[in-house]
This record gives C-alpha cells, sequence and structure tokens, in this order.
C-alpha cells in the first residue's frame, strides 16, 4: 500500500511540477514580448551606459532579469554592474540563444553561476541579426510552490502510513508475540538453554504447540544431564590416566591427546593432524594402525610390545571403534611397562649370575664338608685348613650376594635416584678413614693430595660406596710398602677425582671390561675376596649421578705399571659446603 502511495504522489508531483514550469514560462514570455516592445522603441544605443540604466529601471520594475546579448557578449543586463559586463563569459552557447537563433524563441532551465540559484530562461531575437534579448526569473517561485504540495502530500503519506501501521500493529499484536516467545525458547534451547519454558501465550491457537516444545525441552534436559555426567566421567578418566591415549581419525591421523601421552612424547600436540610414524618413528605401530584401518569391519584389535631408544618399554594397544557418523577410527593406549621389564631383567641377572658365581664356591664347601663327615682327618691343622676353606667360601657366597643385591637395586633405582648436593672431601675422607686399617696390613700408604671442598651432584652413601671400592681395589692389587695416592682437580664445570695405584696395571684388552659383572683379572677370585661385581657397581651408582667412571692404565708409563681410577662428578650450584649452610637456614 506504500509503494503505491508513493507511486501515485510521484506521478502528481511530476504533473503538477510540468504544468507550474509551463505556467511560469507562459508568463515569462509575455513578459518578453513587453521588454522587446520597450527596448525596440528605445531612443538609447545598446552598449551605452543609459541603456545600461534603463535595462536595469525596467528588470527592477518587472522584477526579472534583463540580459541584451550580441554576438555573443553582453551589453546590459539588469542584475549587473556596467563595469562588469567585460567579464561575464560569452553566451553564444547558452541553450536559450542556440534555441532563439534556430527558431526565433528559446527557453531553458539551470543554475546561474553569476545569480548563484537556479533560473527559469526565455531568449528572444531582435529585429537585428545577432541581437537578442534574454529574460530570466528565479525558479524558486515555481519550486515553492512545489515544496508546497510535497509537504502536503508528504503529510497526507504519513498520516496514512501511521493508521495503516497501527491497525496492522492491532491485528498482528497477538500473533506477533506467540510467535516471539515460541522463537525465543526455541532459540535458548537450540543455544543449549534446556531450563528455557514458554510461560505465557496469549491466545489459545498456540497452546498445543508451546505444550509440545516444554515437554521436548524437558526430555532433552534430562538427556543432556546422562550425556554430561558421561563425558565428565569419560573426560575425568581419559585425562587422568596414567597410559597415554591417542585417538586417530579415519585417515590414520592423531586427532587428540591425553595429558599422559604429552609426557610420553613432549611434543604430540604439535602434531595433530600428522601420522603416528611422524611423532613416534616406529613403523610398527603405523603398520598395524594402517592394517586395522583397512578393514571395513570387525572389532579385532592388536597389541605391540616396543622398546624406545631412551630406555622405555610400552606395550601399545590398538583398539577400533565407528563414530556417529559410521567411519572407522582408532584408539591407542600407551601402557609404560618398562618398571616391569627393568625388574624382570634384574631379576633373570640375579638367578643367571648367582647360579654361576655360587656354583664353584658351594661346590667347594659341600666337597670338604662331605670329607669331613666320610673321613675326618685326625690332623688338627689339616682339619682347621679344611673348616677355613669352608669359611673362606661361605665368607665369599656372602660377599657376592651382598654385592649382587647393591648391584641390582642400583640399576633398578635408575632414574628414581634423586641426587642432592654432597661434600665431595667428606665422602673421600670417610673412605679412606675406612680403609686405613685395611691398608695397614701391607703396609701401604694412602696419600690424599688437595681435595677441592666443593658440591657434587649424588649421595653421601653412593660416593663413600664408590670411592671404599676402588680404594679397596687398589690395595688389593698394589705390593706391599706401596704407596696409593688421590688426586681431585675442577674442570669445566665437574670434579674429577683419581684413585692411583702402584699395581701391576690393567692390559689394554680388558680396561673396558673390568666395568663388567663378575669380570676378575685373576682367577683366584675366593683367595683375595673378589666377587666381580665392585666396578660394575661403582659404573651403575656414577651413572645414575650424571657422572663418569674409567681406568687408565699405566699410571706409570716409564715403568709401564699401576693404574688410575677416574671418577667424574658434577658440580652443583652450591659449590662449597658452607653455601648449603646458608641456603638451607
Amino acid at each position: 500500500m506504500l509503494c503505491a502511495l508513493m507511486l501515485t504522489f510521484w506521478f502528481y508531483y511530476e504533473t503538477v511540477s510540468e504544468e507550474l514550469t509551463s505556467s511560469g514560462r507562459q508568463n515569462t514570455t509575455r513578459l518578453m514580448k513587453f521588454v522587446r516592445w520597450k527596448i525596440s522603441h528605445s531612443d538609447e544605443s545598446p552598449g551605452t551606459s543609459a541603456f545600461q540604466k534603463e535595462v536595469t529601471e525596467l528588470g527592477q520594475h518587472l522584477g526579472v532579469r534583463i540580459t541584451y546579448i550580441k554576438d555573443g557578449r553582453v551589453l546590459a543586463d539588469s542584475d549587473v554592474e556596467e563595469d562588469r559586463l567585460p567579464e561575464l563569459d560569452d553566451h553564444s552557447d547558452r541553450p536559450e540563444v542556440i534555441a532563439a537563433e534556430a527558431s526565433g524563441t528559446g527557453k531553458d532551465t539551470r543554475y546561474s553561476k553569476t545569480l548563484q540559484t537556479r533560473m527559469l530562461y526565455v531568449a528572444k531575437t531582435m529585429n537585428k541579426d545577432g541581437e537578442f534579448i534574454r529574460l530570466a526569473m528565479p525558479y524558486s517561485v515555481i519550486g515553492e510552490r512545489l515544496n508546497r504540495v510535497k509537504l502536503h502530500f508528504s503529510i497526507l503519506l504519513l498520516l496514512i502510513a501511521a493508521g495503516s501501521a497501527l491497525t496492522l500493529r492491532f491485528i498482528g499484536k497477538r500473533t506477533s508475540s506467540a510467535v516471539k516467545e515460541v522463537s525465543s525458547t526455541a532459540q535458548a534451547i537450540g543455544e543449549g538453554d534446556y531450563n528455557k519454558r514458554i510461560r505465557v501465550i496469549p491466545g489459545g491457537e498456540y497452546q498445543m504447540m508451546a505444550d509440545s516444545i516444554n515437554n521436548m525441552a524437558s526430555k532433552i534436559q534430562g538427556h543432556i544431564r546422562i550425556i554430561e555426567d558421561q563425558r565428565n566421567q569419560l573426560d575425568a578418566m581419559f585425562e587422568n590416566m596414567k597410559e597415554g591415549i591417542m585417538v586417530l581419525d579415519p585417515e590414520g591421523k592423531i586427532e587428540s591427546v591425553n595429558r599422559s601421552m604429552t609426557e610420553i612424547a613432549p611434543q604430540t600436540q604439535e602434531y595433530i593432524g600428522r601420522m603416528p610414524l611422524e611423532i613416534l618413528t616406529r613403523h610398527e605401530i603405523q603398520d598395524a594402525v594402517d592394517k586395522i584401518l583397512k578393514q571395513n569391519s570387525g572389532n579385532d584389535s592388536d597389541s605391540l610390545i616396543l622398546d624406545f631408544a631412551d630406555g622405555r618399554s610400552m606395550n601399545v594397544t590398538i583398539c577400533p571403534y565407528e563414530d556417529y557418523k559410521s567411519r572407522r577410527k582408532l584408539i591407542l593406549v600407551f601402557h609404560d611397562i618398562s618398571d616391569v621389564r627393568r625388574i624382570e631383567k634384574v631379576l633373570r641377572d640375579f638367578v643367571s649370575n648367582a647360579s654361576h658365581q655360587l656354583r664353584t664356591p658351594l661346590t667347594s664347601i659341600k666337597g670338604y664338608a662331605e670329607t669331613l663327615i666320610d673321613n675326618p682327618p685326625e690332623d688338627k691343622k689339616v682339619l682347621k685348613n679344611f673348616l677355613g676353606t669352608i669359611l673362606d667360601n661361605a665368607n665369599h657366597m656372602s660377599k657376592v650376594i651382598t654385592g649382587m643385591f647393591a648391584l641390582a637395586r642400583s640399576e633398578y633405582s635408575g632414574r628414581k635416584l634423586r641426587t642432592k648436593p654432597t661434600d665431595l672431601q667428606k665422602c673421600m675422607a670417610h673412605s679412606i678413614s675406612n680403609l686405613n686399617s685395611f691398608a695397614a696390613k701391607k703396609n701401604i700408604r694412602i696419600q690424599k693430595d688437595h681435595i677441592p671442598q666443593v658440591m657434587v651432584s649424588g649421595t653421601a652413601e653412593g660416593l663413600v660406596q664408590v670411592f671404599d671400592n676402588l680404594i679397596e681395589n687398589g690395595v688389593k692389587y698394589a705390593p706391599e710398602n706401596s704407596t696409593i695416592r688421590i688426586q681431585a682437580e675442577l674442570k669445566d664445570g665437574f670434579a674429577v677425582t683419581r684413585i692411583v695405584d702402584e699395581g701391576p696395571g690393567i692390559a689394554e684388552a680388558d680396561r673396558d671390561r673390568i666395568f663388567e659383572r663378575f669380570f676378575k683379572l685373576d682367577e683366584n677370585a675366593v683367595g683375595n675376596g673378589s666377587s666381580g661385581l665392585g666396578l660394575a657397581l661403582c659404573r651403575s651408582l656414577v651413572r645414575n649421578f650424571n657422572g663418569d667412571i674409567w681406568v687408565e692404565s699405566p699410571a706409570d708409563a716409564e715403568n709401564a705399571t699401576g693404574s688410575s681410577f677416574c671418577v667424574k662428578l658434577l658440580l652443583t650450584e652450591d659449590t662449597r659446603p658452607d653455601a648449603q649452610t646458608k641456603n638451607g637456614s
């Protein structure tokens, strides 16, 4: 309806505009005849001051602008001062002048730059060639009439529109309110506000739909609560499982991982959307994934046991499932079995080593015991010798078992071992005190050079055990009346301790093997009490302290004798005991 009214107004406005413009032109034409007659009978010549004055007075009297043009040049203008006439543009190209030259009379409506207003122009030829008289009257008179028409019709249009709007509002108020309430409630439910209900319905025609929506919202709310509880349970399980979980999409690319998986492979989050092979670098997992994804049906899972380069062992279980679009996806469960494998290995090594190392002394004990039972010697010296041999073998067995337990405990603790700043000087002094009486039996002097008073990474018990074993080995293999020198120096953030003896030295082929379990340089192991586990235990402890141990032999290159056992330990930030005491206080 508004569009129809707008079209009617436009048609009416155009018609009135044309009528008023035509009327204005007719009035201007009548004035033109009078002005042309008046000027043609004037005694003054065009181009003179008197003629300009006469034209100005006539224009002011009639209320129009009169312009006399000859060959495009303005000779007189009622609205322009005489001295400005030469500044006016050439008027031969004016549309009304061109039309007048062609047909005798010309008309045009345009904006005048000289008078800075919209004007209605009428031009007519004079009796002489190239001379024209032009009248101009402001178009504002016509514009004011048109504006009044526009204002009246606009008011009428607004009144009609307001009445129509009130009528439509009255008619659609009940329907609009009901639709709005239903729509807002449905939108709120769609956005997750399941407590939203339709409370007020204007009119009973929408009551059935409102009841259906309220009932639907109530059921959805119940289902959503169950789903949220289950999701929260699964999220808690997913994020707090010790096992690493990796979910793969239908293309076999990583879709999501849990917290434990990021601990197993720290950069997993950066590889979302990529293949497992790119982060795990194990083709066995990728092959198993590709195989299960190629199966169109079935829930056959797969399980792999993988040993990684960093020493960890993983039991990887691959389980397929289908999502809501019936697309086949996979869940990979990474169970760290490193501790289980380590315990199994320690147990196997312990049993194997125990059976190997205890067989010889146990056979000896059994042989001597059977001899004493079957044929007890009458000579007390022989009897004492037999019993001493049995005791030596028993002591050796005890020492072997003790060393095996210590080594197994050290290897099992491995990564669990917590180091702390330990006083190197105190640990070395403790070990020297422990071994002084043992060295005195062979008249061996333990000479300690300058030991820096620094703090190293380790434990006091572990370092004392390392130094005890190394000094004891030096005493065992050094000749009587010799000296064992203990030296230490600081180098590149480490403390390097050397225990140097004057023994026979170690062959080049045996320098790496002496740190292996049960390796012995001489066959008379029982006689000197060696179990073959001391240096292996030293290496295990030092490596747990993030250090290193090695042997340099011969220590005396000139005589090709002696061995130097070197222990390299990491310096801590608190390199002096007094600094540690201050920090602790």
